[in-house]
């Protein structure tokens, strides 16, 4: 019995004793899941947001982790110094000291005997530019923060003496000093630990800002009383890659994450807010929309998890009215708090309550229309339940038609007798044949004149599932073949019976031909490579033999030191290469540079690859400062430079010229070489591609403008190409301005 009858008696035998019933339910179930939907979109949004703010905790637990671990490495080598610079010790004389709390900026004038370090006074140096012994060297080999302090008093107060922690004006914080208690009389865990004889490692306020630090007690000679401490540091702030990480997470659809100072100083401020635009604000005593000082809710809720221990990370919720600086009216937003006590960080992940208002819509307006075809397909099923079961049946059969019909695939449905059942809509155009000419007629019909391998029916004859087969075939209107892959699948009832097969072929010939430009490319970079490998070995053999005058010594070793560097640049390349096919792009630093400088860099380069060729420079007469990795620019710059060198050998005048835009600077490159057609313009970026590679004179891995797009979308800016065949090709990018 055919399907579609079968569908239509199920659906007519019932229709009459459970309509009433069905339509009751469905109205009834149609409540129940608007709200369990609402309720589970809702909690999935909770727990994606709780699920953000546990792992931003985890990754500055990871980022604490290891600065704390590198500080103590440092304090390792900051130790080092000190023993060898020699050992400590107090002069005779007394020298002045005006004494500024660090917390407070109480100020006291003080008199204390001469720090000395291998006999010498560590001084009383200011100036940055000035040298001071030991924390400068330790600086200098692994960075940081370092001071020696000098014990003040019986409490235990240290004085910085030599330092180059840095106050506001950029001068060295020496005279400032650690106090043993805080203003309100809490003692320093800092200076607690110290002169119990131990070594102080974590979180600690150091002048101005806080601090991942490390301190080790320094004692008297006779290692009976504390006289000092040695100190190094790095700025939490300075964290650039975890605040960068925090800031580029998007929660939700528009919400994202922020950190707030939880104690302290720092308390309510904005440590980190979204991209960064409000940092260093503080948000204490700011209100919500709805009047509420929410900010102290926050961080009361975030303060409170320390006394939770039922989960490892605690995370709080609550929901406030927000209104961000460019939106035009408040939203309710819900916020996912936890607590990262190392640093005092209160963090939020934050969503707008409004983001779920689409999927709700949706589901409810769903909803609601299968109720209302739940009741008017019931009525007509009542009046009409014949017509109405043969509708729905032939609805179902025409619902499975369209979406296996829509396929991208050629997709072939057969029945056990190898009879077409069905086509997708490309399986068509391909074979040039319709459903209806060649429905239940054997597959032969289908294939008809185009001479596909007989292993296809072959295949199909075997009725498994997993056979995969491979053909050529010209597609009906086209002149070109394409390369095919067809992989079969078995229809098979609950009893096992072989029911049909389902045959998917889909076009391969874009992969062929990635391999084999691939294996071109693996040939080209072997050509490229033996070239100066070969050259440096005849020459380095030239080198050995003791007949080999100086001169010749002198030209083999600049050759050598050219193919070296050949050889270098091809290995750059397939460095970039992976980066680019690994899904990263390549790294780029950028500092203040001058455009015009670097083509003028470019244009010496080009002079020493090419004798027959000029370089015509038209600079814009602005200063052509920009943001930018001068390096990358550079290559790019060579690398076009090159290009147009190599495809226009008879050599002749390029034209380079820059160009200031509104946010950008464009550089164009126009040489009047053989030039591309259209259909080699569109695939000048590709991986591998030459646009002659015929041309085996024309040396090059086809990666170079691959990597140049990459390096200039890297800085955010574009390139494009226009050329035209025998003419020449102009080459054109631009470089966003930057800060």
């Amino acid at each position: 019995m055919k399907i579609g009858v079968k569908i239509t008696g199920m659906a007519i035998l019932p229709i009459a004793l459970t309509t009433v019933v069905a339509l009751g339910v469905a109205l009834y179930q149609k409540e129940v899941l608007k709200e369990f939907f609402g309720r589970e979109i809702e909690e999935q949004a909770k727990s994606e947001a709780q699920k953000i703010a546990r792992d931003v905790y985890l990754m500055c637990r990871s980022a604490q982790e290891a600065v704390q671990k590198t500080v103590n490495h440092n304090l390792l080598v900051a130790e080092d110094a000190l023993k060898r610079s020699g050992p400590v010790s107090f002069g005779r004389d007394k020298v002045t000291w005006t004494a500024v709390n660090q917390l407070n900026h109480a100020e006291a004038t003080i008199s204390l005997p001469k720090m000395m370090v291998g006999g010498k006074w560590l001084g009383q140096n200011r100036d940055r530019q000035m040298v001071s012994p030991v924390v400068d060297e330790v600086k200098r080999l692994v960075g940081g923060s370092v001071t020696i302090f000098q014990r003040m008093n019986d409490k235990g107060d240290m004085l910085r003496v030599c330092t180059n922690v840095e106050n506001a004006d950029g001068s060295r914080a020496i005279g400032t000093y650690i106090p043993a208690a805080a203003p309100d009389g809490t003692p320093s865990p800092v200076i607690t630990t110290l002169l119990e004889g131990k070594r102080f490692q974590g979180r600690a306020y150091v002048v101005n800002a806080w601090y991942v630090t490390a301190y080790e007690p320094i004692w008297d000679s006779d290692r009976k009383k504390i006289v000092g401490a040695l100190y190094v540091g790095v700025k939490e702030e300075n964290l650039e890659s975890l605040r960068k990480g925090i800031m580029d997470i998007v929660v939700g659809k528009t919400g994202y994450v922020f950190v707030l100072g939880g104690s302290g100083a720092q308390q309510g401020q904005y440590l980190i807010s979204k991209d960064g635009k409000r940092d260093g604000e503080n948000l204490w005593n700011s209100l919500d929309a709805d009047g509420h000082p929410f900010v102290q809710t926050i961080i009361g809720k975030a303060l409170a998890l320390r006394r939770e221990q039922s989960d490892p990370i605690p995370v709080d919720f609550m929901s406030y009215s927000w209104k961000n600086p460019d939106e035009p009216a408040p939203r309710y937003k819900s916020v996912a708090i936890t607590y990262f006590e190392p640093w005092d960080w209160v963090i939020g992940a934050g969503y707008y309550e409004s983001d779920l208002a689409d999927p709700l819509k949706r589901m409810a307006t769903a909803l609601d229309r299968m109720g209302s075809w739940v009741m008017v397909t019931a009525l007509v099923m009542v009046l009409l339940s014949v017509p109405a079961g043969y509708l729905v049946a032939r609805g179902i059969r025409t619902r499975v038609d369209s979406i296996l019909k829509s396929v991208t695939d050629i997709l072939i449905v057969t029945d056990s007798h190898q009879r077409i059942i069905l086509l997708s809509q490309s399986a068509e155009k391909i074979f040039g044949s319709t459903l209806k000419k060649v429905a239940h007629c054997p597959i032969e019909a289908l294939i008809g004149d185009n001479k596909l391998p007989e292993e296809i029916t072959s295949v199909l004859a075997q009725q498994k599932s997993g056979m995969r087969f491979e053909f050529e075939i010209a597609p009906v209107g086209s002149d070109q073949r394409h390369i095919m892959q067809g992989r079969t699948s078995v229809i098979q009832a609950k009893s096992g019976r072989t029911l049909g097969m389902i045959t998917i072929i889909h076009d391969i010939t874009n992969e062929r031909e990635i391999d084999r430009m691939k294996s071109e490319f693996i040939s080209t970079a072997a050509h490229e490579l033996s070239t100066p490998l070969a050259s440096i070995i005849g020459y380095s053999e030239l080198l050995l033999s003791e007949t080999s005058s100086p001169d010749v010594q002198n030209d083999a070793l600049s050759y050598i030191n050219r193919k070296a560097w050949a050889l270098s640049r091809i290995v750059d390349d397939l460095l970039d290469l992976s980066r680019i096919e690994a899904g990263r792009s390549i790294p780029v630093d950028k500092k203040p540079c001058d455009i015009n400088e670097i083509i003028r860099q470019a244009v010496l380069y080009g002079q020493k690859i090419s004798v027959r060729h000029t370089f015509e420079l038209h600079l814009s007469d602005q200063p052509g400062t920009l943001l930018a990795d001068s390096g990358k620019l550079e290559q790019v710059m060579e690398n076009l430079l090159s290009n147009a060198v190599k495809y226009y050998p008879d050599g002749g005048p390029v034209r380079i010229s820059s160009t200031r835009l509104e946010d950008a600077w464009q550089v164009c490159v126009d040489d009047r070489g053989i030039g591309m057609a259209p259909e080699q313009v569109e695939r000048i970026f590709d991986r591998f591609y030459r646009a002659d590679a015929s041309n085996t004179a024309i040396e090059g891995t086809g990666l170079g403008m691959c990597i140049v797009k990459n390096i200039l979308e890297a800085h955010g800016g574009e390139i494009w190409v226009e050329s035209t065949p025998g003419v020449g090709t102009k080459v054109f990018f631009t470089v966003p301005l930057g800060a």
